[in-house]
């Protein structure tokens, strides 16, 4: 009592004053009272200080206030004031706080009752606390876990990091235990002014749940007993560091540690509330979900920290090496196919995404649900792969990874709509990680909401978010605002990395707005050489495919004839046998293929159609790419091409139109390598051309003049600006210029 008020204390925190109390000025040490009040658990000396500090605010002080109890530095803490108990007015009961300084006490208690007393109350306090902190701490899937760093006292570096990522990938496989993401931690670190890939001990891991607001941190311990290891496991709520379950188990020696790690996580969910039914269902042994390799283990759990943080290039090395030792490690396989998809490198990625999907019975749940879906956007049968991952939400309904697969799926098929709500989504679960942001301004680019993807962009950059990746995304937009000093802030942050060849590529696409062709072939193979010095043929060979279609846009077919692909290149110069033949190669290896089927393999034969003078077969082909086209531009511009041959201006300056009225699905959409910026300049000479087949001079003008004015610095050589030209001056009555 305080001023005849009750004041509220926490079971510990009264147990700390009963022991201060009845020591009444004598020192007690640190020692003595972590055994007094924790008797049988390991608690740090700062969960002491929180319950002295908790006293002192109780006792009608400032937290700095040590009238009543005074911090001896180095050893302890001493009652400073005499003591009285109080018997109060309205019943014979014992007022522990009831402490006054010097002064005659009304009634004096024999101290065996009062004991007996404080410690039936204390025990009850205790008790009650301890029955109701069950009830409303089981954990759910709507509350998050922070893992701790295996505290090692073996001397083996091999089990650093090894088992923290052992004890998560098992602990992910309940649907009721959300991990908090490693880039998060990263995050909550930083704030803390620690290094972000530094040891997360025991006392960070709560302070990071603390300030994060997550519900509980786990602990992990191994030590050496001769040649077998004994492993600790202890889940701690946040809220007041008290245990809610703990584990001990003992391995054999060093190759059954996995084992026996999987034993003990299996132990403790159950302890931490998760049902028989769920452990049964989702409960696969580490070793079989990832590797019986603590050294494949090892460098997976490296290269996964370095993804994490945006650097998928690094990453590639420590994957490889664990795949080198355990060649039946999924996950491994799995992150690589992310690496070099990441990386643009589309034809690794199929091999290694393929590589984990013959494995997958020997993963983990999630890790199933994830490789296949995976497996399903590699082979390009994308109605699986969404089915899959809605599959995977409603299992895991707090795993942001599934709503960012989702919202990347849905974005390739242009639903920016619903891109945009999974993006949400998952930055609702996880607001700590760059991906999500990532899709967002995937999505705001392709619904031309520039000034929301600036919000984007600087919510990213305030928390500390990076990679080559979201800074594709940065220049992206910087290019479909023609924001010059954006662009030179994104190219400088580009120049000399690794990953450079992105930022050539979109400059090439970039100068191909401007019909600056003749830079944009030199900038191609710039980047197609940067990427072939990072190992990346096929990223490489993309850039050259990218340089021929736009030379055969632009009415010249040399770099297309001499490449021999790409197909749509061909298709365009008149080559149809050889484009046929493409298409039938890769009908084969994608025969599936969602986007293929409906997209890419109609629009080379629909150009085709129309050099046979079949446009109207042309306009029947491109009508499956009809629900994709919002992010495919090329779609839209070959139905154009092919109603113009018809004469039917008026439907070819509306498919035109499209392109022009979309400015940013021309940068915005998730392919790897943009080029369809090129299609949105063309777009204007297309309306022209419509609009004068109908009449309408006046749209005709405007449309040609808005050409020319993005290609006022075009070259003057460029065959389709000398048509355009001579096509603008006919109808604006002027003699036909000789360039």
């Amino acid at each position: 009592m305080r001023d005849n008020e009750a004041v509220p204390l926490t079971p510990k925190a009264l147990q700390v004053l009963l022991v201060l109390v009845r020591r009444n000025k004598e020192l007690v040490t640190k020692e003595e009272l972590l055994q007094a009040v924790w008797p049988d658990t390991f608690v740090e000396e700062n969960n002491l200080s929180r319950n002295v500090f908790l006293l002192r605010k109780a006792m009608g002080g400032s937290a700095q206030d040590h009238q009543y109890i005074i911090t001896v530095p180095g050893r302890g803490y001493r009652f400073a004031e005499d003591v009285r108990f109080a018997r109060t007015e309205e019943a014979d009961l014992v007022a522990p706080g009831d402490l006054t300084e010097k002064g005659q006490s009304r009634r004096s208690w024999p101290w065996g009752w009062i004991t007996a007393g404080l410690f039936l109350l204390s025990v009850v306090a205790v008790f009650s606390f301890r029955q109701l902190s069950r009830r409303s701490f089981v954990l759910t899937e709507k509350d998050t876990v922070v893992l701790a760093d295996f505290g090692n006292s073996t001397g083996d570096a091999v089990f650093d990091g090894t088992l923290r990522q052992g004890l998560a990938i098992q602990l992910e496989q309940s649907p009721y235990l959300r991990i908090m993401d490693d880039a998060q931690v990263q995050r909550e670190q930083r704030l803390m002014n620690l290094p972000p890939d530094s040891r997360i001990s025991n006392q960070v891991a709560r302070d990071v749940c603390v300030r994060a607001g997550a519900a509980a941190t786990i602990e992990g311990a191994i030590s050496s007993l001769g040649k077998s290891y004994v492993l600790n496991l202890r889940a701690i709520t946040c809220r007041d560091g008290s245990t809610l379950a703990r584990e001990q188990i003992q391995a054999a020696d060093k190759d059954h540690v996995l084992n026996a790690l999987s034993s003990a996580t299996s132990s403790l969910r159950r302890k931490l509330g998760e049902s028989r039914k769920s452990l049964e269902q989702l409960n696969q042994p580490l070793e079989q979900a990832t590797t019986a390799s603590l050294n494949a283990l090892q460098n997976y759990s490296a290269g996964l920290a370095v993804m994490n943080r945006g650097h998928f290039l690094s990453a590639v090395p420590m994957l490889d090496r664990a795949l080198a030792i355990d060649p039946n490690f999924a996950m491994a396989s799995y992150y690589l196919a992310i690496a070099y998809e990441q990386a643009g490198d589309l034809e690794r990625c199929v091999l290694y995404a393929n590589q984990a999907f013959r494995r997958v019975d020997h993963v983990s749940e999630p890790e199933r649900i994830e490789i296949t879906a995976y497996y399903y956007r590699s082979t390009g049968e994308l109605e699986k792969e969404i089915d899959a991952y809605q599959q995977a939400i409603r299992t895991y309904p707090g795993r942001w990874g599934f709503h960012l697969q989702l919202s990347l799926t849905y974005i390739d098929l242009g639903q920016f709509e619903e891109g945009l709500r999974e993006a949400e989504e998952s930055i609702r679960l996880q607001p700590d990680v760059e991906p999500p942001y990532r899709r967002l301004l995937d999505a705001y680019l392709c619904l031309d909401r520039f000034s929301q993807a600036h919000k984007v962009a600087d919510e990213v950059r305030k928390r500390g978010l990076d990679g080559p990746r979201i800074h594709q995304r940065y220049l992206e937009l910087a290019f479909a605002e023609k924001d010059d000093q954006g662009i030179a802030r994104e190219i400088r942050w580009f120049s000399g990395k690794r990953e450079e060849y992105l930022s050539l590529g979109l400059q090439a696409a970039n100068l191909n707005v401007q019909g600056r062709r003749s830079e944009s072939h030199k900038q191609y193979l710039h980047a197609a050489e940067a990427a072939l010095h990072q190992g990346f043929r096929y990223v490489s060979d993309e850039f050259l495919e990218a340089d021929a279609r736009a030379d055969a846009l632009s009415g010249r077919c040399e770099t297309a004839h001499s490449l021999g692909r790409p197909g749509v290149a061909l298709a365009m110069c008149g080559e149809t046998a050889r484009a046929e033949k493409l298409v039938a190669e890769t009908s084969k290896t994608s025969p599936n293929a969602t986007l293929w089927n409906a997209v890419s393999r109609p629009e080379v034969e629909a150009l085709n159609a129309i050099f046979r003078n079949q446009p109207d077969r042309g306009v029947e082909l491109m009508a499956s790419a009809t629900p994709y086209e919002r992010a495919y531009p090329d779609a839209v511009y070959v139905r154009g091409l092919a109603y113009l041959r018809m004469q039917r201006g008026r439907e070819a300056a509306a498919e035109f139109q499209k392109i022009a009225d979309h400015k940013g699905a021309s940068w915005g959409a998730t392919w790897i390598h943009p080029n369809w910026g090129q299609y949105y300049a063309l777009s204007y000479l297309g309306m022209a051309r419509g609009y004068a087949m109908t009449g309408n001079t006046v749209r005709a003008k405007e449309a040609f003049h808005n050409l020319l004015a993005l290609w006022k610095n075009a070259d003057p050589e460029l065959p389709v600006l000398k048509q355009a030209l001579a096509e603008s001056n006919k109808l604006n009555g002027l003699p036909a210029l000789d360039h």
